[in-house]
């Protein structure tokens, strides 16, 4: 065996490649006895298969929006796997161990990703579910549809969620001393994200949002407006209690692939504190920011 090499700033032993899988294949059969996993999913799966039905819905578009905000269970039972996984990293081990921390803290990631399955997989339902029920309904009339579907990115914004959930449960798991104050701490995190996503609704905070819920409310006329002068395919959004005129529902596919790359520039940074000190951490410091920053311009530059 040839000897030891040096890997972001610490020594690393041969074979490493075997050791991360063999510690990842280890956390992997932790994750199932991970109770708050199955909650997440089963709360889930009841909102998006019972609760949420456009034949029933509060208001005009609640379905659609229903939909993008029905996996925050799942991301807080995801963030809870990944603190309880990192939390391990707290245990102080010898400086001379044989596993350096970032190989430990490497495994622990690469044991996450079938929760990134399960989740792609979630997002396929959303996508069956709304052609289940025929397509959704957005906008009012004059410029109304009964027949929405979510575009590919945004069913795939759960997926990036996911992401960001793994990094944010590493982060607070690795960093933050008792789990007894990470899981309340991230429960009600994802709470705010999903309960109060409507806070972000307008185009000058929609771009920094974590849930991105479109369609985004762009005003367009006041009131007295004529909504037949506008042009036949926008989805509007007549005057109400809340905005004074009327407003275009915007829908946009690469608004929701720029906010993708938002939150895995976010991502990024938070699967940086959750990492020893070494190049791996600086890349990823370096990457998030450019990679949010540019996303977030970018959705700022497409929304009218």
């Amino acid at each position: 065996m040839s000897a030891a090499t040096t890997y972001a700033g610490v020594r690393e032993a041969p074979g490493t490649l075997r050791v991360v899988c063999a510690l990842a294949a280890t956390e992997v059969r932790r994750v199932p006895r991970n109770l708050f996993l199955p909650l997440g999913l089963a709360f889930a799966l009841w909102l998006l298969l019972g609760e949420i039905d456009p034949a029933t819905e509060d208001w005009a578009g609640s379905s659609y929006e229903g939909m993008a905000v029905s996996s925050v269970s799942l991301m807080w039972g995801i963030s809870v796997a990944a603190a309880i996984a990192f939390q391990r990293e707290r245990v102080p081990v010898a400086l001379g161990a044989a596993v350096p921390e970032v190989v430990r803290a490497l495994a622990r990631l690469l044991a996450m990703l079938p929760l990134l399955g399960l989740v792609g997989g979630f997002a396929a339902l959303v996508a069956w579910r709304q052609r289940d029920l025929g397509g959704l309904t957005v906008g009012e009339e004059p410029g109304r549809t009964l027949e929405a579907l979510q575009t590919t990115p945004e069913l795939l914004q759960h997926v990036a969620l996911a992401v960001l959930a793994v990094a944010l449960g590493a982060a607070l798991g690795r960093r933050m001393a008792h789990l007894a104050a990470v899981i309340p701490l991230l429960f009600l995190l994802w709470y705010l994200a999903g309960a109060f996503y409507w806070l972000y609704g307008h185009p000058a905070v929609t771009p920094f949002s974590v849930i991105q819920v479109q369609p985004v409310l762009v005003p367009i006329g006041p009131a007295d407006a004529d909504p037949l002068a506008f042009p036949d395919h926008w989805l509007l959004a007549a005057p109400n209690e809340y905005q004074d005129g009327w407003s275009r529902r915007f829908v946009s596919t690469s608004l929701a692939w720029w906010h993708n790359g938002w939150l895995l520039g976010l991502a990024q940074l938070l699967l940086a504190a959750a990492l020893p000190s070494g190049t791996l951490r600086r890349c990823l410091l370096v990457g998030g920011v450019l990679l949010a920053v540019v996303s977030a311009v970018a959705e700022v530059r497409v929304i009218p």
